[in-house]
């Protein structure tokens, strides 16, 4: 009975800590799209697929085979999003997170990177949210949130690149 009721906790507590798991990855997600990571990102394929598309001009690539291939895009936000959640773990609570979301969802987390668009009043709102415990986390952990977000960057646009120019191969497309 005793091992009955073991499991049935150890399953219970499993379940719980990866539904917290997976909030946090949807919530920090959120927060990657509300402060503009995400299309940064989805910038970046873009601009990956144009510099393939120029380098593959000989290759009479289709357009239906680019289509194809830009099909994956989705799939590499994804694993985009998934490595910048265990950067994020390192540095933030959820409950910093949730207040990140927070900030971007008022007029000032709106207009916070364009500084021509903050009125004073959003200004001090930001200050104020700068003098916080998750701002002064965003503050004092920027360096090593920077390093990896590089080191997030290169790594995931590294792997995106090889697929697709595998995929562009398997297609018979080789440079």
């Amino acid at each position: 009975m005793k091992k009955i009721i073991t499991i049935m906790c150890f399953l219970v507590l499993g379940t719980a800590s990866f539904a917290q798991v997976d909030q946090y990855s949807k919530d920090v997600k959120t927060c990657i799209k509300s402060n503009g990571t995400y299309s940064y990102y989805e910038g970046v394929i873009e601009q990956m697929y144009t510099m393939l598309e120029e380098q593959f001009v000989a290759q009479k690539v289709p357009a239906t085979v680019w289509a194809d291939l830009k099909k994956g895009n989705s799939e590499a936000m994804d694993e985009l999003s998934l490595m910048i959640v265990s950067a994020y773990k390192a540095h933030f609570t959820h409950e910093d997170v949730k207040n990140m979301n927070k900030l971007y969802a008022t007029k000032a987390g709106k207009n916070m990177f364009k500084t021509d668009a903050l009125t004073e009043g959003d200004k001090v709102f930001l200050k104020e949210f700068y003098q916080s415990e998750t701002g002064q986390k965003i503050v004092s952990s920027q360096e090593s949130m920077n390093s990896s977000m590089s080191d997030i960057s290169v790594l995931w646009s590294g792997n995106l690149y090889k697929s697709v120019i595998s995929k562009l191969s398997e297609k018979g497309y080789d440079l």
